[in-house]
């Protein structure tokens, strides 16, 4: 009896894990990982979308970011906003390679760190590798003309270099198993991350 009893209780204990587990962990993935408050190695955000865009200027919308733990947080779109967000984990090679890649960019030694037009959408980038710090804003506009592309100096095309080659290999490190973060839309960067003022560069 007292055997029979036992291996019932085991059982309801079985079942009660297999049902759970799943519950527990989709209840993790409401919860926006940023390993012990620190800043991400990499991150590109949506600070402002500009006076012509629908959604609300004061909305900010994350891209991607990637902390040196490995951990992996982007919209499913990179390019449009408003998406939902995905979470995963990266081997610490490829950490270490994004690091290589984000010191190889050139963004450290930038001249101007910030190219904006009025009413225009902002971008914000940022880098943390080693005890280097920076932080750049653009709208990754490109015309003939406009903004940046005005009259193009040697430091406006390091610039220009130096961001599409940091986002790239950001990018390049958001492939792979990532998982949808249930029941959350957009992340907003806390101030931590803004580790400069927008103040226009010649």
């Amino acid at each position: 009896m007292k055997t029979r009893r036992g291996f019932c209780s085991a059982a309801l204990a079985v079942l009660a894990g297999v049902w759970c587990a799943p519950a527990l962990r989709a209840e993790s993935l409401n919860f926006l990982p940023e390993p012990q408050g620190k800043l991400p190695l990499l991150a590109l955000w949506v600070d402002d979308h500009g006076s012509k865009q629908r959604t609300s200027p004061g909305e900010k919308v994350l891209r991607f970011a990637v902390w040196e733990d490995g951990t992996v947080l982007c919209g499913r779109d990179l390019e449009n906003d408003g998406n939902r967000l995905r979470t995963g984990k990266i081997p610490k090679e490829q950490v270490a390679l994004l690091k290589k890649q984000i010191q190889i960019s050139g963004i450290f030694e930038l001249k101007g760190n910030c190219y904006l037009v009025p009413d225009a959408p902002v971008l914000c980038m940022i880098a943390v590798v080693d005890g280097k710090q920076q932080m750049l804003f653009w709208d990754e506009r490109e015309i003939p003309g406009y903004g940046i592309n005005s009259h193009p100096k040697p430091q406006h095309l390091a610039f220009m270099r130096a961001w599409k080659q940091a986002k790239a290999a950001g990018i390049k490190q958001l492939g792979g198993s990532l998982t949808d973060l249930a029941g959350v839309q957009t992340f907003r960067p806390p101030d931590a991350w803004y580790l400069k003022k927008p103040i226009q560069s010649e």
